[in-house]
Order: structure tokens, then sequence, then C-alpha cells
């Protein structure tokens, strides 16, 4: 989104990351059970890692700046940027918001006091990253607060958990030295092409390094795009191919393998250079026509295949096959397409004059003062939204790209007045942000269904698309029907 960052938000952007479901959180010692015949078969395939880390040592010093070339994985990723430490990537969550202002109560972090707890976390979530840390609770005191601290600045990124009980670390074959390993989403790890998991190649912790490793190592060669998962394939600086169709992995996860299996035999050719993830068209409808998919695939069985470089965005043209894909991705690779570079978000066509445009009132009352718009604040903010589906905005009086949505986000709410959707606008700059939401630029817009997690509205700005979105998301069929 278009907008400026303010040094507030950077400042507490560790704290303010992507949430995971509240019933994969679960306070310590009350975690439940992993591993079993099958996760214990998958984390101890490796035998090589029997003699501890010990001998990776050498390798990590190089984790400062990137990785070494024989460290496998995604590879391309030398310069990570925004990776470090504290870092991290944004995001929103559900209703249990962590970060900003008190912190988020839950914890960062399971604690794997059993086997049958190690079961139990890695079967909870097949379509996550997982990164879980190994380590006796004296000797490796230093590693395991390093860990700590990795999770806490990453809570809302991945799951983590540790085990320091000598038959967990045992039963995964990690008993030696500190260790931590970062598991692929199982779901979508492929035997041909992924290597399940990948173990930090030192028992000695840095926490910037850890951070930098975790980001390379849990993208699989073809994922899934979700609004959770977007961010990690915009940090990783990489073009990313994304193939649209109708997508449910619940009721047809076989059509989802069938797009993967095609995808992963070119992705393997170019998994230095670019990235690939399948994403349901209908959840990303609003992006399609950044490709220059127009009628934004409205057919049940259309498929669409483009790949977003920054603010490039390329569209295949030929028929799905992985023929056409492997020459569509040369094309991309080799600069011979022309590319549809993404304008910044369109307004309205209202007349700016100085009451719409301006920010705060005379009397320093709220930009939308005697409007529908509900002005929110921190302490209002729960008691506003319940019960009721929210389109927010987070603003700065001063922004320019905020002056000028706001005789269209005016005419949204009027749109919207006497419905179940409240539409809502917080100053980010007087009040907190809930923690949980990612407010690093202005306008952020998000909405945000009754019950449901936050979703990122990236789409144009006018009322009509933002009533689409509405009518797309909302938690109430009354609505749906309203629209």
């Amino acid at each position: 989104r278009g907008g400026h960052r303010h040094a507030s938000s950077l400042l507490s952007a560790a704290d303010r990351r992507m949430p995971m479901p509240t019933a994969s959180r679960r306070r310590r010692p009350a975690f439940a059970a992993v591993v079993g015949v099958l996760a214990l078969a998958i984390v101890g395939a490796d035998d090589d890692w029997d003699d501890g880390a010990g001998d990776y040592d050498a390798d990590a010093a190089a984790y400062g700046g990137g990785y070494d070339d024989d460290m496998g994985g995604m590879g391309g990723m030398d310069d990570y940027g925004d990776y470090g430490g504290g870092g991290g990537y944004g995001g929103y969550g559900d209703d249990e918001y962590g970060g900003g202002g008190g912190g988020d109560p839950t914890p960062a972090y399971e604690v794997l006091e059993t086997l049958e707890a190690a079961e139990e976390f890695f079967a909870a979530e097949e379509t996550e990253p997982i990164v879980v840390g190994f380590f006796d609770e004296d000797a490796d005191a230093d590693a395991l607060e390093t860990f700590q601290s990795v999770a806490e600045s990453h809570r809302y990124d991945y799951r983590f958990a540790y085990a320091t009980e000598a038959d967990v670390r045992a039963a995964y074959k990690y008993a030696k030295s500190a260790a931590v390993a970062v598991f692929l989403p199982k779901r979508f790890v492929s035997e041909k092409y992924d290597k399940p998991k990948a173990r930090y190649p030192s028992s000695k912790l840095d926490a910037d390094a850890v951070a930098k490793f975790i980001a390379k190592k849990s993208i699989p060669l073809v994922g899934q795009k979700t609004w959770k998962s977007n961010d990690r394939y915009d940090k990783a600086r990489l073009p990313i191919l994304t193939l649209y169709a109708a997508i449910d992995l619940e009721k047809n996860g076989k059509g989802f393998d069938y797009f993967a299996n095609r995808l992963r035999k070119v992705a393997v050719e170019y998994k230095d250079t670019m990235l690939f993830n399948i994403g349901d068209k209908d959840d990303f409808s609003y992006s399609l026509p950044d490709y220059g998919f127009d009628d934004k695939l409205e057919n049940k069985k259309d498929v669409g295949v483009g790949v977003k470089d920054g603010d490039k965005y390329y569209k295949m043209d030929a028929k799905f096959n992985v023929d056409n894909l492997r020459a569509f991705v040369e094309q991309v690779l080799a600069g011979e397409l022309e590319p549809k570079i993404k304008e910044a978000p369109e307004y309205d066509d209202a007349a700016l004059d100085d009451d719409d445009a301006g920010g705060l009132d005379d009397d320093g009352g709220d930009m939308y003062d005697g409007t529908n718009v509900v002005a929110l604040t921190t302490d209002s903010f729960d008691a506003e939204l319940a019960g009721k589906d929210a389109f927010l905005e987070f603003y700065a009086p001063w922004c320019g790209h905020c002056q000028a949505l706001k005789p269209t986000y005016k005419a949204l709410a009027d749109e919207l007045a006497g419905t179940d959707v409240l539409v809502g606008a917080m100053d980010a700059t007087a009040h907190d942000p809930p923690a949980g939401f990612d407010v690093q630029g202005y306008p952020t817009l998000v909405f945000k269904p009754h019950g449901g997690d936050p979703i990122p509205y990236d789409g144009d700005r006018d009322v009509d698309a933002m009533k689409a979105f509405v009518k797309q998301h909302t938690s109430f069929d009354r609505v749906k029907e309203e629209l």
C-alpha cells in the first residue's frame, strides 16, 4: 500500500506480528503431544545428524551476511535485509492480538515435555512451518535464552517449541548439543524435491543468524499463497510465480496437488532465482487485475499464472502445462516480456476541498468528525467492534494519502451505514493500534470479520472495490444479501 512509514511502528515491529490461531497456542505445560512413528521418522531421518552440531560451527560464521552455497534450501537469498533478529514479517492475526501496548499474554513457544506433547505439536498444523529447539537446560542455558528471544520476536510468523527433556531430545537424535531445526509445512513437502527439515549449523546461537536461517529454510519448493504466508514470500526478495485456481485443501486436496506436482517440475530448475506458490483465485480476486487478468478468472475451471517481481507483473498467456510454464519462466528471467507496472492505488475523483482533505479539525477533533466513520481509540476499539464486522483504517492526520482517501472512506461508511459492518478509523499517531495489527504505513486498511482473522486490504481505493471486498469476506449472510 502506498503511504508513509513511521518510526514508532518500526521500533515496535517485533511486537506486532501475525498471531497463530488460539487453538495452536497452549500454555506450558498443558501442551499436548507430538511425534509418533511418522513424525519421528521425519525428524530423525538423516543419520548424519547423530553426531550433533559441533562440526557446523565454522560454517555459522558466514551467517551474519549470507549462507554458504552448500547449505541447500531455497538459495538465492544472500541479502537478508529485514530478516534479522527483532525484525520479521508484518501481518494480521486473530482476536488474540499480541505486541504493542501491554504485549501478548499468550506464550511465544511451547515446551515439549513428553514425546506425546511433541507428537501433538507436529500434528496440530500441517500448512505452516515450525521451529523446534533442543537444549540441555543447564549446559545450553545461553542458547535456550537466545532461542526464546527469537521466538518472542517472531511469535506470529512461525510456530515455535523447544524440548529439554533427555528422552525427547534423544528420540529426535539431538541429545549431544544444542540444536534448532526448521520444518517445512508438512502438507506441501514433496519427498522427491523437498528436504523436510533443516538444522541450524551450529550449537552456538546468534539471534540474527537464527532468524535469517529460519526465514530461508521455511519456504517449500511449492507452497500455498495465503494472506498469512504472503509476507514470507515478499521478504525473500525474489520474483514470485503464483498459479491462481479454485483451491480448497480440505474439500479437494487432489486439485492442489495436481497443480503443485506440475509446478515442481519447473520450480526445481529455478529454485535459486524464483519462488513458486498456488493461491485461491477467489481469495485473491482483488489482485488478479495487477497481472492483467481483468476477467478475474471468473469461470470455475479458469487457471491463471503470473509472476510478481516488485511492482512488475507478468501474465502467462499460453495454456497451462509444464512446457509452457518453463518457457514463461525463462522469458521472465531473461527480460523478454513486457511487464505490467502496478500503479499507486486509484482514488475516487472527488474534490478535495479544505474540509475533506484536511487532517485535524480546528478544535483538535478526529479527521472523520461528523461522519458515519466511527472514530476508534485504544480504549474503545473492542467495544465498538463487538458483534460486528469492521472495515478499518489506521491513518495519520498529516498523511497526504490518508487525506486523499477521506472522501471515498466517508462514502463507504455512508453505503454501509445501518448494516452489520462498522466502518472505523483510528489516528495511529495519537492511539496505539491494537496489538497484532502491523501498522507500518499510512493508510493501513484492514477488514476484520466478526470472530475471524483480520484481512489486509490492498485493492483499489474506490467504494465499489471496497464493498466487493466486504461482500467476499463478511461473516454475515445478510450483509452479502444487502450488498
